[in-house]
């Protein structure tokens, strides 16, 4: 755990932030979704939900100002703090300074292992801030370090959070719900007002918990074929999984061969992606295997 200068700019202090982005000639592009937070009740409620016992080292993804970044470094073993802006990168030296170590990374293009060493059985705490524009992407992407992460509190859009834990039937149910229910129990801990942002979003956002599953719902062996299932079952939402699944490439399949694995699953062909459960989705997926001769697991 590490403190950081007591002279520091605080970034939860509108009037310090616009006077250190006037000093470093930055301003928040709302392009890129940048909003910063300005409430360090909540930024403490965020690091709070974490649960840090202080000998977990964190990854922060989105560290923009350091609201987080700082808090994060009194409550765990370390800090590494990832940051697409090169300008914030350069503001995050002032308001967090040597209690984080501070990369200038994209997310996107992480190398898990170089950033994290040999996977660890969930050593490490993810805490995130995502723009709306790659909040889908980068959950994914995320959800790809299980190996090493037990528990990743996401601040995402209010609708968001709806949508990702939005359980079978629902029409707000999509693709990235099912995706992540699979591999992650999701809970939504806080809603964030958009008052607590600077400059104010549009909308407000909600904290989310997403703990490893153990086992996860998809065996290892199947989550290839399980992806490409979910994505061409939701690839055209208004179509019946009959119609959907011959659509999508990846699979290969024809109208025929679509209903026979359908009928296979003890899944009627009329039926739409949102409303499968976690074990149809299951069985479809082993049905595909099987047709493959990808093995039984």
């Amino acid at each position: 755990m590490t403190q950081h200068s007591p002279s520091a700019p605080d970034p939860t202090s509108p009037t310090q932030l616009r006077e250190l982005f006037h000093k470093h000639g930055f301003r928040p592009r709302r392009a890129l979704g940048q909003t910063f937070l300005v409430d360090a009740n909540i930024a403490r409620n965020i690091v709070a939900a974490a649960a840090l016992t202080g000998r977990e080292p964190v990854l922060e993804i989105g560290a923009g100002a350091g609201a987080l970044t700082r808090e994060l470094a009194r409550a765990a073993a370390r800090v590494v703090a990832v940051e697409i802006d090169p300008a914030l990168v350069a503001i995050l030296g002032e308001t967090v300074g040597g209690a984080a170590k501070v990369i200038h990374a994209d997310v996107l293009a992480l190398d898990w292992q170089e950033l994290l060493g040999e996977p660890n059985k969930g050593r490490w705490r993810v805490v995130a801030n995502l723009p709306y524009a790659i909040t889908g992407p980068a959950l994914l992407r995320l959800s790809e370090a299980r190996a090493w992460v037990a528990r990743m509190i996401v601040m995402v859009q209010q609708e968001v959070a709806e949508r990702l834990t939005a359980p079978p039937g629902g029409r707000i149910r999509g693709m990235l719900s099912v995706l992540l229910q699979a591999f992650f129990d999701l809970r939504m801990i806080a809603r964030v007002p958009r008052t607590c942002f600077w400059p104010r979003p549009r909308v407000d956002s909600t904290v989310l918990a997403l703990t490893v599953r153990h086992p996860p719902a998809i065996p290892a062996s199947l989550e290839l074929t399980f992806r490409q299932v979910v994505r061409a079952a939701f690839g055209t939402r208004r179509k019946t999984l009959a119609n959907a699944l011959p659509h999508a490439g990846e699979l290969g399949l024809t109208k025929e061969e679509a209903r026979a694995l359908l009928m296979q699953s003890d899944i009627a062909e009329s039926r739409r992606a949102e409303t499968l459960t976690e074990e149809e989705f299951l069985h479809l997926t082993q049905a595909v295997a099987r047709r493959r001769g990808e093995g039984q697991t």
